[in-house]
């Protein structure tokens, strides 16, 4: 029976696992940047659908307004306090303000699936919160720190 052994006169070994271990770091930092990603692209995706619910309860108010003031108008013009033109010009804001809305739906639905392909879901079959401005708080305090040490928290930067 004999024994043999492998001298690293050379340091190769330690060379490749300080190698393999790098490697190993390195995956590590893209996974953390990929977590990084996904999370700050559902918080993007969550205050978007906040925004677009705010704008079409803006323009919902918006088209409520601009209805009355259309009937103050139209009755102005049937009495004779104005005219004509006045209430042709309310009539075209009005279908103006009112073809908006769609738009604006038609993007909150896309930005709904969008975070229901983000969260590992169907679009059809999520079921996620809705999202208000309202809901969103900013802290009261601020973290003070340098970019340079934000910097190398990034986990790109540290991959490298």
């Amino acid at each position: 029976m004999g024994v043999s052994c492998v001298l690293d006169v050379f340091g190769g070994g330690r060379r490749e696992l300080e190698a393999l271990q790098a490697q190993v770091d390195y995956q590590r930092f893209q996974l953390a940047g990929a977590h990084l990603t996904l999370a700050s692209n559902i918080v993007t995706a969550a205050i978007r659908e906040a925004s677009l619910r705010a704008q079409i309860k803006a323009n919902e108010e918006i088209v409520a307004a601009e209805i009355k003031q259309l009937e103050m108008v139209e009755r102005q013009s049937a009495l004779g306090g104005a005219a004509q033109s006045d209430v042709l010009a309310h009539q075209a804001q009005l279908a103006q303000t009112k073809a908006a809305l769609p738009l604006l739906e038609r993007e909150l639905a896309q930005t709904r699936n969008l975070l229901a392909a983000l969260s590992g879901r169907f679009p059809g079959d999520a079921e996620l919160p809705e999202f208000r401005l309202e809901e969103f708080h900013l802290p009261h305090e601020l973290p003070v720190s340098l970019p340079s040490s934000l910097v190398r928290q990034r986990p790109d930067i540290r991959a490298s």
